[in-house]
């Protein structure tokens, strides 16, 4: 590891910097559309043709709506100026609060410039020849395998059955392939596989579990499952409000952590998301406040929907929810009115699986969540 020392090295071994040092420097094979960008678009695009930003109200992209918490607010404004130093390439304060908040060893560790990069990286590294992605799912699963040049082939569940997985039916196929990526819970449709059939397909293949929204959630997460078979992601983007930050780290098995590790570039993970990150994590009455927030807004918003004519959703378990309209020109006129009032919603078609019909929508405050029915409303009732 020493042949790869950089300059700049000015932390200690607890990661603070030290300033005497700061002069020195069902499967079915879908055809591969892999250049066709558009399939893998996501939410959040509440940008003008000039690129700046347009005062919408995004259900497009399921952040926390609670926003940054002071202690992120204090850590990015107290450390601004640290930028001038490269990131500390251990990240030692990081790593020890995620160490300490989720029981994890360091040595397990993978710390990312946001949860996708774990599955470039991932794929890139171990090069499994032929990858199994239940859909409908997040897109950047599929991209991230093409773009390692894995055979891709797709587990595809259905609508009537709330799009929930027949785990005997997976795992008879998966026999037949090197990985299986799989959202818990999945986006868009919420689905939450319990933990103990993530082990019974792992008798068979390698498992990559998503749990970007876990902390949302009170669900015991698999990263203590952990092994040569089963390999955790976990964003920590979406929990605390920090998508233009960008945070996530991976627990894997110790090989291959160190492997992943090798293959990354050293300072993927920028200063101020270190500060924050650690700062954040230490916040228990954030992740409280949080959880309440959802248990409360998320039985308000099924209630709301429950109301609406020509809507139906799939019951979610995080801070989203899974909607299907009656035809895709309906569901295009819904996504084209709210636009006009400031309001986005997600479109679901450029997921596998789904159709224009589907749209995805976050739980947000009750204000904005008020909003977005009275919109609705108004909208089905005309």
């Amino acid at each position: 590891m020493e042949r790869y020392s950089h300059g700049g090295q000015i932390y200690d071994a607890a990661g603070n910097v030290e300033t005497r040092f700061k002069s020195g420097g069902t499967v079915g094979t879908i055809r591969n559309d892999s250049k066709n960008l558009s399939r893998y678009s996501h939410g959040g695009q509440i940008y003008d043709a000039a690129g700046n930003v347009e005062n919408f109200i995004d259900f497009s992209a399921n952040i926390n709506p609670l926003g940054l918490s002071e202690k992120i607010l204090r850590a990015l404004t107290e450390n601004l100026r640290g930028v001038v130093n490269y990131p500390d390439p251990n990240a030692t304060e990081l790593k020890r609060a995620i160490s300490e908040r989720y029981g994890v060893d360091e040595k397990n560790l993978v710390l990312l410039n946001g949860a996708s990069e774990f599955f470039y990286l991932y794929l890139n590294a171990t090069r499994p020849a032929k990858v199994l992605i239940p859909v409908p799912s997040f897109v950047e699963y599929e991209r991230a395998a093409r773009a390692a040049g894995c055979d891709v082939k797709f587990f595809v569940t259905d609508a009537t059955d709330d799009f929930s997985i027949d785990i005997d039916a997976l795992i008879d196929i998966a026999k037949n392939f090197d990985c299986v990526i799989i959202g818990r819970p999945n986006n868009p449709t919420g689905n939450l596989i319990d933990a103990e059939k993530i082990l019974r397909l792992a008798q068979v293949t390698k498992v990559l579990v998503d749990e970007s929204f876990i902390d949302f959630i009170d669900a015991e997460s698999v990263r203590k499952f952990v092994s040569e078979k089963i390999s955790v992601v976990q964003s920590l983007t979406k929990i605390f409000a920090i998508p233009g930050l960008r945070l996530g780290f991976a627990v894997v098995e110790e090989n291959l952590a160190r492997k992943l590790n090798l293959s990354k570039d050293v300072w993927n993970v920028n200063f101020l998301a270190q500060k924050a990150g650690a700062a954040a994590l230490t916040d228990e009455d954030f992740f409280q406040r949080t959880r309440a927030w959802l248990s409360t807004e998320k039985e308000f918003f099924t209630e709301q929907l429950d109301r609406l004519y020509g809507v139906h959703f799939f019951p979610p378990t995080a801070n989203f929810v899974l909607l299907k309209f009656d035809t895709i020109t309906g569901a295009e006129k819904v996504l084209h009115t709210l636009r006009g009032e400031k309001i986005l919603l997600r479109s679901c078609e450029n997921f596998l699986g789904l159709n224009g019909s589907y749209l995805r929508t976050a739980i947000r405050s009750r204000e904005e969540n008020i909003l977005l029915f009275n919109a609705l409303e108004k909208f089905l009732d005309s």
